[in-house]
């Protein structure tokens, strides 16, 4: 027993999160600044590292806070270490094009921003949106587009958006406690509903089981979920679709 407890200590002894933001639809109107894309964020508080190096609380001109260009691609990414003392705290942080403002530039900033509104950020009370996540116990990577809490093709982060193959609605979008969900049975089917939020994680899951042919209707409750984006995604017989929902407080 006294091994079994060890190993499961160990094995949170820290988490990896790897971060990447697509720039392309930012590049569209500005240009990359000559010491690439950075992050910032409060990585110091939280014991953060980078290959074992020390992070500085919101200084992207630290060396250990430059992003990596993956290829030649519009996608920067780094890895950042957790120590498990920080697992299930609130982070924040953003990304930075070369070096602070005004010589630079960061996200929250100007009215194409969307991170305040979509469910992944927070204002900091000084005119900033900050990007906000709770530091996951298990590897995890999370990619956004530029300014948004999404990917740039509109499904959430490190998440992948699934082709229609279920017909249904969900209705009414947006809502502020109670949407529907309603769909059609074409032959006896296991069938399933979730919902993710804009990181991709799932809040919540419900298992209907087998179910005869017909058309129904169910009921989410969604009155103690934040204001942002979520996704539903339908299961009907091992195929699914996914819809977007907002929730308006």
């Amino acid at each position: 027993m006294a091994a079994a407890l060890l190993m499961a200590s160990a094995s949170f002894a820290q988490v990896n999160v790897t971060y990447k933001v697509d720039i392309t639809d930012y590049l569209t109107a500005t240009t990359l600044g000559p010491n690439g894309i950075r992050i910032g964020g409060n990585f110091g508080a939280q014991g953060a590292t980078v290959g074992a190096n020390a992070m500085v609380d919101w200084n992207p001109d630290n060396e250990f806070s430059a992003m990596t260009q993956e290829g030649a691609t519009n996608t920067w990414s780094i890895t950042v270490t957790y120590p498990s003392a920080a697992i299930g705290t609130e982070h924040q942080y953003k990304f930075i094009n070369s070096t602070w403002a005004p010589t630079g530039d960061n996200e929250g900033r100007d009215s194409t921003s969307t991170i305040g509104t979509d469910g992944c950020g927070t204002d900091d009370g000084g005119g900033n949106i900050n990007r906000t996540i709770l530091i996951p116990s298990t590897d995890q990577t999370f990619i956004f587009c530029w300014n948004k809490c999404l990917q740039c093709d509109g499904s959430p982060a490190g998440f992948e958006l699934v082709g229609s193959t279920v017909n249904f609605s969900v209705f009414p979008n947006p809502t502020a406690d109670v949407a529907n969900v309603e769909f059609n049975v074409a032959a006896p089917s296991e069938v399933s509903i979730e919902v993710y939020n804009a990181l991709g994680q799932r809040v919540a899951v419900n298992n209907l089981g087998e179910m005869l042919p017909g058309s129904y209707k169910q009921t989410l409750n969604m009155e103690t979920a934040v204001a942002g984006i979520y996704f539903v995604k339908m299961n009907v017989g091992g195929k699914s679709s996914t819809s977007r929902l907002s929730i308006a407080k």
